[in-house]
C-alpha cells in the first residue's frame, strides 16, 4: 500500500502552506531527518515564462515553502528545470522565482551540463540525456502542477519529470513519438529510468500544487485556472497522480501514463493499492472539471490513425488566431516537425503547414498570448 496525503489548502500564504506540506510529509511517513546534509534537487513545473496566477507554472510560494522545509532541516536545495522555449532566466523572473532563489541562496542547475541515464527495460527508449544536477543530487523533490494536457490528457507528477530533458530536446521527443500512447509510453520509460537508472537509487518525494490547478486546453496559456484547493504528497508518482485524477473527476481511462504505468508495475498496479490519508477523495472532489479536447477525439475512432490523410480528417489541429499573435515565433522555435514558418509579407500570424503538423500541440503549450486554437478535424466535426 502506497500512502498519499490529500490535504485541503486554500491560497499560497507561506506559513500556512509550509505547515500543510509538513503535515503531508508526516502523513506519508517521510522522515525530515533525511534532508540533513543532503543535496536536494527541487523540480518545479516551469513550462514557460508565465505569471503565477496563470496556473501554467508551479506557484513560486509553493516552491519556496518546499525549499524552506529542506533548508530548515539541514538540506542543500538546488533548482533544476528546463522550460520548453523560454530561457530559464526569463522563466524564473516572470514566474516570480527570481526573488525566492535570491533570498534563500538557492543555486540553479547549469542546463549545459548533461548526463546519460540508462534504462535497458524501456519500451520506447533505453537511455535519456538529462540535466546533470539530477545525477549529483542525493534526493529529488518533484513539485508538479496539476494541469490538463492536450496530448497526454494530464500533466502531473510522472509527466513533470520530462522537464529534466533539456530545452528543445523535448520537442525532438515529440517528433519521435507523435502519437499519444507512444509519447506516454516514452514518458513512462523516463519515469522507470528515474526509479531504476541511478546508482545508487535516489529517494523521490512528490508534492503536487493542486491548489489552483488548470482545466480545459492545458498545459499552457489556453488552459484555465481552476481551484482544487489541494496539496497532494507521496513517495510514488503514480499514486499521487491517481489521487489527483480522482479528485478532479477526470476520466482515468484516458490517462495513459496511469493505465500503462499500472500495467508496468511501477510501484503500484492499481488505485486499490493507494492509501489516502488526510481528507477523503469524496470530500475533496471537484465537479465539472473541464478536460482537454484532444483526447476526446480518440473516443470517435479506436483504431490506429496510420495514414496522414486519415489523421488530418479525424484529428484536431492547431491554427493561429488573428489579432492576438505578436509574432514572437516561440511556436516556430519549438515545432519539432518544422511545420511553422515566418509570416508572409503583410500578415500578422505565422504560416502553419497542416500537412506537416504532427499534432503534438507544443505550439499551443508555449504560446504566451493564447494566440493558437484547435480546429476540429472535418470528419470529427461531422460526426459530432
Amino acid at each position: 500500500m502506497k500512502r498519499v496525503a490529500l490535504l485541503r489548502h486554500r491560497g499560497y500564504e507561506l506559513p500556512a502552506l509550509k505547515e500543510t506540506m509538513l503535515r503531508g510529509l508526516d502523513g506519508i511517513g517521510f522522515s525530515l531527518t533525511s534532508f540533513r546534509g543532503a543535496r536536494v534537487v527541487l523540480k518545479p513545473n516551469l513550462l514557460s515564462a508565465s505569471l503565477p496566477q496563470s496556473a501554467v507554472v508551479t506557484h513560486p510560494h509553493f516552491f519556496r515553502a518546499a525549499a524552506e522545509i529542506v533548508i530548515d532541516h539541514g538540506g542543500r536545495p538546488v533548482l533544476a528545470e528546463s522550460p520548453a522555449v523560454s530561457s530559464l532566466g526569463n522563466a524564473l523572473k516572470t514566474a516570480g522565482y527570481a526573488p525566492v532563489i535570491k533570498d534563500l541562496g538557492i543555486p540553479v542547475a547549469d542546463l549545459s551540463k548533461i548526463g546519460k541515464l540508462s534504462y535497458p527495460a524501456g519500451r520506447r527508449m533505453k537511455s535519456f540525456e538529462i540535466t546533470r544536477a539530477f545525477f549529483d543530487a542525493d534526493m529529488i523533490v518533484n513539485l508538479p502542477k496539476f494541469k490538463t494536457h492536450g496530448l497526454t490528457y494530464i500533466t502531473a507528477a510522472v509527466k513533470n519529470l520530462f522537464g529534466a530533458v533539456p530545452g528543445l530536446r523535448k520537442s525532438q521527443m515529440h517528433l519521435k513519438f507523435p502519437e499519444k500512447d507512444d509519447f506516454c509510453s516514452f514518458i513512462l520509460d523516463l519515469y522507470g529510468a528515474f526509479l531504476n537508472g541511478f546508482d545508487p537509487s535516489k529517494t523521490m518525494v512528490h508534492i503536487m500544487d493542486a491548489i489552483i490547478a488548470m482545466e480545459g486546453e492545458g498545459p499552457g496559456t489556453t488552459g484555465r485556472p481552476r481551484a482544487m484547493n489541494a496539496v497532494i504528497a507521496g513517495l510514488d508518482a503514480l499514486a499521487v497522480d491517481w489521487v489527483a485524477v480522482q479528485v478532479s473527476g477526470l476520466d482515468i481511462r484516458l490517462c495513459t501514463t496511469l493505465t500503462e504505468g499500472f500495467q508496468r508495475g511501477f510501484g503500484i498496479t492499481s488505485g486499490e493499492e493507494v492509501g489516502v490519508v488526510g481528507e477523503t477523495i469524496e470530500e475533496m472532489r471537484v465537479h465539472d472539471f473541464r478536460e482537454p479536447q484532444k483526447p476526446g477525439a480518440t473516443r470517435f475512432l479506436r483504431v490506429p490513425l496510420i495514414h496522414r490523410a486519415m489523421k488530418n480528417l479525424f484529428t484536431d489541429r492547431p491554427v493561429p488566431v488573428a489579432g492576438r499573435c505578436t509574432l514572437c515565433y516561440q511556436c516556430m522555435q519549438i515545432c519539432p516537425a518544422h511545420a511553422i514558418g515566418r509570416a508572409e509579407a503583410g500578415e500578422r500570424t505565422p504560416r502553419f503547414d497542416k500537412s506537416a503538423c504532427i499534432r503534438c500541440l507544443c505550439c499551443l503549450e508555449v504560446c504566451p498570448e493564447e494566440a493558437i486554437s484547435l480546429n476540429k478535424g472535418p470528419l470529427r466535426w461531422m460526426m459530432q
